[in-house]
């Protein structure tokens, strides 16, 4: 099993990061914005703020002004997300894309294999195609997965814990006690942003159970679209180096491929 780096000032870097987003998103949603409204909704100090917007303007994400900044004409590389959409919503959203994936996800898989498979949409297609695979373990939190892996001829093991209902994932410390004890030849994680500080997602619950997977795997396999290139959520999986190999449907652009291949993340492109 290869060793895992995980890097401090990345972490520090998280935090600007997802301060950023906000800030930016705030700004953009009205317009304008006063140097006192972005510290009382971001929650830091107003020297924090201009600190922050001297950056960005530098950056050419906004335009500052006497007491606050305006909406950059400048399109950054990063956004944040929020909220987080229902599972419906983002099961159709980019569905061939994941379908795809699922599809090269599977063709991973090998025979005789032990696999971590995590929550998501994009996890729930290579469930599906591993539904006739009768020489893998698959243990998974994802309730939808493993009742459609249920009538496969592979063993499946669903960890005790606390349902996250509208996502139907099993979460918490019970889950994650008993993952822990065990290894993986592979685990395949979703999550919702991807950026070069590393993986995110909206659910601290789930994120908790993502990085268990992560500890205890010998091969990390990430998947997501490429529509998720380039965004935060307020809770990071981990770090590129943490990951093996990414599949998405399309190239990354240039800034992100080269963090990628720093971290030495295997690139697998599922094209139309």
């Amino acid at each position: 099993m290869s060793d895992r780096v995980t890097k401090q000032p990345a972490a520090a870097r998280t935090s600007v990061a997802i301060r950023d987003g906000l800030l930016r998103d705030f700004v953009e949603r009205r317009g304008f914005a006063a140097v006192s409204e972005i510290a009382s909704e971001l929650g830091v100090s107003e020297i924090t703020v201009r600190r922050d917007l001297t950056r960005l303007e530098s950056q050419g994400l906004l335009v500052r002004t006497h007491g606050g900044a305006l909406a950059g004409k400048g399109v950054g590389t990063e956004a944040f997300d929020s909220d987080e959409p229902t599972f419906e919503a983002r099961r159709r959203r980019n569905a061939d894309a994941k379908a795809r994936i699922g599809v090269a996800a599977a063709g991973l898989v090998r025979p005789g294999a032990t696999i971590g498979i995590d929550v998501g949409t994009t996890t729930l297609e290579l469930a599906r195609h591993l539904v006739p695979r009768a020489d893998i373990k698959i243990f998974t939190n994802n309730v939808r997965a493993a009742t459609l892996l249920a009538d496969g001829p592979a063993n499946v093991y669903l960890p005790g814990g606390q349902l996250r209902a509208k996502e139907l994932s099993v979460y918490g410390s019970i889950a994650i006690a008993q993952l822990r004890h065990y290894w993986f030849d592979q685990v395949f994680i979703g999550f919702s942003g991807l950026t070069d500080q590393g993986l995110f997602d909206y659910s601290l619950e789930d994120t908790e159970i993502k990085r268990v997977y992560i500890e205890r795997a010998v091969q990390t396999v990430a998947l997501c679209d490429s529509s998720k290139f380039g965004r935060l959520s307020m809770a990071r999986v981990g770090t590129l180096e943490e990951v093996d190999t990414l599949i998405t449907d399309a190239p990354p652009p240039d800034h992100l491929r080269s963090a990628l291949d720093r971290a030495n993340v295997a690139l697998i492109v599922a094209e139309g």
